[in-house]
Parts: structure tokens; sequence; C-alpha cells
């Protein structure tokens, strides 16, 4: 599927986000295919609602040219759907614990049903994973990074964790917080 991919993409001289567009559905078809979790919510999301990933180049701490910084990474725990404390790898016998929390993401509370599945969904694709990759940019308000989360599955497929909770209905898209939105949180 992948050489078919490219073939076309050479072809018919498709851009990255024509490329992004076909490859999509396949993502979300091998995740519901790979998982039993049933979404929170029904309903298609448009490729609009979903991220644009932000990535560097792994084992590289620090991407300069954009300010990300990029490392391998083994989930700790996973919080609620969208915070994970992790084991942060930055060179050779050197790592550090973070809080991390997936960026433009609102997840449903662990004292609903649905943040409960969101966890469970999170728990399951992570257990399935043989690598994780994170791409870090700025802390939020709690000093928690955000970040993008990118599984590597058995087979070598490399899923982006933020727009499957999208797809899967156990988010929706936040990019901007309201002071009102804090003070919920707390």
């Amino acid at each position: 599927m992948r050489k078919r991919l490219e073939q076309q993409t050479v072809q018919q001289s498709w851009t990255s986000r024509q490329l992004e567009e076909e490859i999509r559905p396949l993502l979300a078809l091998s995740v519901s295919a790979a998982t039993s979790v049933s979404p929170a919510k029904s309903g298609a999301v448009k490729p609009s609602d979903l991220l644009s990933p932000k990535r560097g180049t792994a084992d590289i701490c620090r991407v300069v040219a954009v300010n990300l910084f990029t490392c391998r990474a083994r989930v700790l725990r996973v919080v609620d759907g969208d915070t994970l404390w992790m084991e942060i790898y930055l060179k050779a016998k050197k790592w550090l614990k973070e809080k991390l929390r997936l960026r433009g993401l609102d997840v449903p509370e662990l004292d609903t049903a649905e943040g409960k599945a969101a966890r469970r969904f999170v728990e399951e694709l992570i257990g399935e994973s043989v690598a994780v990759t994170i791409t870090t940019t700025k802390p939020d308000k709690w000093d928690r990074y955000l970040s993008d989360v990118f599984l590597e599955t058995k087979s070598g497929q490399e899923l982006f964790l933020n727009n499957l909770l999208l797809e899967n209905g156990h988010a929706m898209r936040k990019d901007k917080f309201t002071l009102s939105d804090w003070d919920k949180m707390e």
C-alpha cells in the first residue's frame, strides 16, 4: 500500500496535504481494527478539524529553526486522555521525567464515562506500540509541556495520538483556552 501511495504521489504530483488526506482514512481503519474501544461520540471528523503534527528529527533534542524538541520517550503512566507522565530520553544515559499534555485537545475529565473511555483508548494504543516519539513546544499554565505524541506499531506504522483522539470522538479540538476554562480545570 505504501508503494502504491508513493507511485500515485509521483504520477499525480500530489502535495503533502493531498497525500496526508489519502493516508488519514487508512490510519483510522488500522487503529479501529487494532483496538476494541468504541468512540465516545459518533460522527466523522472533518480534515480541517485535525491537527497538523509538529515534528522535528527523532533523537535530536532541539530543532533550532522551529524551536521544537523531538525525543524518544517511554510512557510511565496515562493520567487521563490528554495528560501523560513520560520518561524522555535526551541523550545516552540521560533522561528526564515530565508530565506532558497533548497539544490542541480538550478531553473530558476522568469523573465522566467519556473521560474514562478516552484514558482506556490511550492506554490500549500505548500498550500496543513498540516505540514512542514526542515533540514538545511550550509549557501550559501548570508547566506541562504541550506535546505531539507519535506511536510506532509492531508493523512499523506511525500513528499520531493527538489526531486519533479527535478522529475517534474522544477529544475536541481546543487551540485556545479562555480564563474561564482554566478556572473550571482547577
